[in-house]
């Protein structure tokens, strides 16, 4: 049964007792009324704290509904009716094969009576298009040659004006273009288009717009924008004589329920291409995107459920601080109530009963707010969140409200159960005179086989996170254990030095040691809110034992000023009430906990986009690229041609511009530098990018290497010479092609991708790199980067290899270029696109294509920022309650202090230093512990790329709003216990 039933059932089975109770136990249903009537103001303030749980649960659904939804969405409308493709694909590059394979494989359906409606071959080609007229361009037009007689399952060609257009019925010279195309183009009916296809032997095709089409069905495919031509009419354009390189099949059932039957036809594809030994592969691309939409949601509502979880528990600390308060201010009311003869479970039913009326109605508000928490999430990640072209509409799907209300009421009741439980165990004669509960023998040994009990429990999860190599046992495990080693000891009377000792290990535990998280297995969600939980509280448990201790040490030093028995009166109260104390000060440090990690973020990329930027040039400016495979011929000297003043573009002038050979390729390891077996290491292949790349790029690149060979053999003179700096190790690229240098995904300490997945691979190990045709190059690995590089990660090799052993035809171009300083980049990168626009030439300015994501960053950042403050909120909310509690609480104490000389303005301050007390723990322990955590995860994982930096004009402006909020929300109360006149709070008799 999963936790979501079990939920459900609990609260099923929670309202039916409550149902008995009221029927069977009327009395105790009236004394719940009454308590529930009687204060009203009270009341909502209960529903506002309690609610928030909810809507915080609520809302991460929400948001997950959503953008699942929008995800799938985008699945149907640029697959449409597409569930399947076969194709021969090596690293993204689409290979052609025979048409008669796709005849083949259609026979084979119909025998084998597969659930299918539609099996269409498809030539695809992306290539620089460009309108005659107008001269305008775009690198990136994608050509679909179509059989039409094979297109009536995935659903015609609609023209602008709804008529239904076949690529049968063209002619020779003409294609239909989709509406993004005309747009890209800039392109009308009639006119004329250049398609440039291939780059070394470069073939022009010039083509008639007959019509622009819709962006629906087959013509969104993709969200590319693309021109159609007939299937035979596009063989023969391209040289592509009968091949084909997609075959396209829709299942029986439609755009959505094709689903359904996508294992039989998967499979019967499979089996097909098997029996004819054809080099081809199925792709479940529309159950592999709907795959992709559903884990988004996921990991949506699980991003906001781990940002929200410090909320949660906010909220769950509130509800019991409500609810003890509560108690203590009944205490007498309960005391009589038992002398009566109630008993202790009678007790427990009535505030049961009244805990459900709150847990109902603020879980159902909790939801209902949590939808609308939830659409401003959504409208703030349309606004600030880069996402293509997927629109973004708001939807969710009702039972995440009831999940969200289920688990709302669950967790409110269980709080409000386990309160209610602690309460009824309360004195008769100390219940009525209102006096504090003693300390007991029987209080000592419950206190004693807690402790224990939770030490026991801490030792097993220790044992096992270290024996199955978890974080979620050696995170929680020995904090868990010393605290409940610190609690046994504190029933023996030595609480204070007993609990600091344990939260001060815990604190060190947490920070200190790195290797506690398994990163290959281990949920990190939960492990970070392990950590704050753990870090926060343990703080908490020190500050609360101790603060007072140490406030008095300091007034027993001070002068005897006026201000000295405001201080200690104000010092007094929450020493003496360290439970609910430590509740309040826990609602502030857990979310100004999670904000500060989150602006230490924010500030470390702030301050670390310059070198972020140097590392991941390299010293180059901008990046060029060719969009389809083969070489430019004569690159440099077009350069020449065009570009008149290199010597004041480029730095260096020509010299400034270096190039790479770039192949999509398989990569395994074959060796290991240590002589070991490599195992079923192996028999694994990985997807990596081989670059080959030239002298000028050896010699002017600044990368840098985070471990490299000792030596290696020149070939030239077969001395071995030995390697001392990064620019010796470049250099013997070129000296030995025998040699690669990987980027750091394939080897490097620090990273946060788990090892699965990825070459494994150090300095002196052996790797083999192929293409699709069985081309094989054995290299031997010399360096490992710094870095993993955004826009070259990979392996580096000599130019001249990659030239010698792969086609041109596999390969496509990169190049590098260093600008001089008063260079106009922009204007560079325009020139070069139209210099080179035939070969698909597309450049990159390495500074703002980073600037973008750090931009997008720290836009998703801040929506975090703004879904934590809900969890502030919750900690002003429960100073607020303190605050009131402690009006009504001390109204007799109030009097007193008047009648021996306080004056208004000495009893406002009283209160008022009391909420700065607990405010300034709550921030100062949020605060300090964000800076220290964000400064442990800076030097296990960021340390060798960025900078560190405290934010302090964020973090003041997030200290100064929560001060300011706390004061404000607390300031009337504390006004008004001010303004008591003696002789009425003397008497004063609730």
């Amino acid at each position: 049964m999963a936790i979501a039933d079990i939920a459900a059932l609990a609260v099923l089975v929670g309202i039916v007792l409550a149902a008995v109770i009221l029927a069977g136990r009327p009395l105790l249903a009236r004394l719940a009324a009454r308590n529930i009537r009687r204060r009203t103001s009270r009341v909502l303030i209960v529903l506002a704290g309690l609610l928030v749980g909810t809507a915080v649960i609520s809302s991460s659904l929400v948001v997950g509904d959503t953008l699942s939804y929008i995800f799938l969405e985008d699945v149907y409308v640029r697959l449409g009716a597409i569930d399947e493709i076969v194709s021969n694909e090596f690293n993204g590059q689409l290979i052609s094969f025979s048409e008669a394979n796709a005849t083949q494989v259609a026979a084979d359906l119909v025998a084998w009576r597969a659930p299918i409606d539609g099996l269409a071959p498809t030539l695809l080609k992306v290539m620089p298009v460009r309108n005659v007229i107008g001269n305008k361009g775009n690198q990136q037009i994608t050509v679909m040659g179509l059989d039409a007689s094979r297109e009536a399952a995935f659903g015609p060609l609609t023209a602008r004006d709804g008529s239904f257009v076949t690529t049968d019925s063209l002619n020779a010279s003409a294609v239909y273009a989709n509406e993004r195309a005309a747009a890209d183009l800039n392109a009308t009916v009639g006119q004329q288009l250049t398609l440039f296809y291939g780059t070394t032997n470069q073939t022009l095709v010039h083509a008639t717009v007959a019509a622009i089409v819709r962006d629906e069905g087959t013509a969104a495919y993709e969200h590319r924008s693309i021109l159609f031509m007939d299937l035979r009419t596009a063989q023969a354009a391209f040289n592509e004589s009968g091949a084909v390189n997609q075959i396209r099949i829709s299942n029986i059932g439609g755009v959505a329920d094709g689903l359904g039957v996508a294992d039989n036809v998967t499979t019967n594809l499979r089996l097909s291409i098997a029996l004819h030994h054809l080099d081809l592969r199925v792709h479940s691309v529309k159950a592999d995107g709907i795959a992709q939409a559903v884990q988004v949601g996921r990991d949506a509502t699980e991003l906001f459920l781990v940002m929200g979880a410090f909320g949660i528990l906010a909220g769950i600390l509130l509800i019991v601080n409500i609810f003890v308060m509560l108690a203590e201010e009944r205490k007498p009311e309960l005391g009589i109530a038992r002398a009566l003869g109630f008993l202790r479970k009678d007790l427990l039913a009535t505030f049961a009963l009244e805990g459900t009326f709150y847990a109902v109605v603020a879980a159902a508000l909790g939801s209902l707010a949590g939808v609308g928490l939830g659409y401003v999430m959504v409208y703030f990640f349309d606004r600030l969140v880069p996402h293509g072209q997927v629109p973004v509409t708001f939807h969710f799907d009702p039972s995440s409200v009831l999940i969200a209300f289920v688990a709302g009421t669950a967790l409110t009741w269980a709080t409000i159960l386990l309160a209610s439980w602690r309460v009824s165990h309360l004195n008769i004669v100390r219940a009525i005179r209102d006096l504090p509960e003693p300390g007991t023998p029987e209080r000592s040994r419950d206190v004693l086989a807690a402790g224990l009990l939770a030490a026991a429990a801490g030792l097993a999860l220790t044992a096992w996170g270290f024996t199955a190599n978890t974080g979620l046992g050696k995170i929680p495990g020995p904090p868990l254990l010393s605290l409940g080693l610190g609690i046994a000891v504190a029933s023996r009377g030595h609480a204070r030095a007993a609990l600091t000792i344990a939260s001060a290990f815990n604190l060190v535990w947490i920070l200190v040691p790195v290797g506690l998280l398994n990163q290959q297995t281990d949920n990190v969600s939960i492990a970070f809110v392990m950590t704050g939980i753990i870090l926060v509280g343990s703080a908490i448990l020190i500050a609360v034992f101790n603060v007072s201790e140490a406030l008095r040490s300091l007034l027993r030093r001070a002068n005897r000023g006026a201000g000295r028995p405001v201080l200690s009166t104000a010092v007094s109260y929450p020493s003496e009430k360290r439970f609910r104390t430590g509740m309040t000060v826990a609602m502030f440090a857990l979310i100004l906990f999670m904000v500060t990690l989150i602006s230490m973020v924010q500030g470390l990329q702030a301050s670390s986009l310059d070198t972020f930027v140097r590392q991941q040039s390299g010293g180059y400016d901008v990046i060029a690229y060719t969009t389809s495979y083969g070489e430019i011929p004569n690159f440099r000297q077009i350069l020449r041609e065009n570009f008149t003043d290199l010597n004041g573009t480029l730095l260096g002038g020509e010299n400034g511009v270096s190039s790479a050979s770039v192949l999509p390729a398989k990569v395994q390891v074959t060796s290991r530098h240590d002589g070991s077996d490599v195992g079923a290491e192996g028999n694994r292949t990985f997807d990596y990018t081989l670059w080959g790349i030239d002298n000028f790029l050896i010699r002017s690149n600044g990368y840098g290497f985070t471990s490299f060979l000792p030596s290696f053999v020149n070939e030239t003179t077969g001395a071995r010479e030995p390697l001392t700096d990064r620019t010796s190790v470049w250099l013997s690229l070129r000296y030995n092609h025998t040699l690669a240098i990987v980027d750091r995904t394939a080897s490097g300490p620090n990273e946060f991708a788990p090892n699965e997945g990825r070459l494994q691979a150090a300095p002196g190990d052996g790797i083999r790199a192929f293409d699709a045709e069985g081309r094989t190059v054995n290299l031997t690995i010399v360096g490992v980067l710094e870095q993993a590089l955004q826009f070259t990660s990979g392996v580096f090799v000599d130019q001249d290899v990659v030239r010698t052993v792969f086609p041109a035809q596999e390969r496509y171009n990169a190049y590098f270029f260093q600008m001089a300083p008063s260079a106009d980049i922009g204007a560079f990168r325009t020139d070069l696109e139209r210099v080179f626009f035939t070969y698909g030439l597309q450049t990159i300015d390495i500074r703002e294509e980073i600037g973008q994501a750090f931009n997008a960053s720290q836009q998703v950042l801040t929506l975090m920022e703004a879904y934590l403050g809900i969890g502030l909120l919750v900690g002003i909310a429960g100073l607020a309650v303190i605050t009131l509690r402690a009006v009504v609480e001390r109204r007799t104490q109030i009097g007193a202090l008047r009648a021996i000389g306080f004056t208004r303005r000495m009893v406002l301050s009283v209160f008022l230093l009391e909420i700065a007390l607990i405010a300034v723990l709550g921030i100062g322990i949020g605060v300090a512990l964000g800076i220290v955590f964000a400064y442990k995860v800076y030097l296990v994982y960021f340390a060798d790329i960025i900078v560190f930096r405290i934010p302090w004009d964020h973090l003041l402006l997030i200290v100064g709003i929560a001060s300011v909020a706390a004061v404000a929300s607390t300031a009337q109360p504390a006004v008004r216990a001010s303004r008591i006149p003696p002789a009425e709070a003397l008497r004063y008799i609730e």
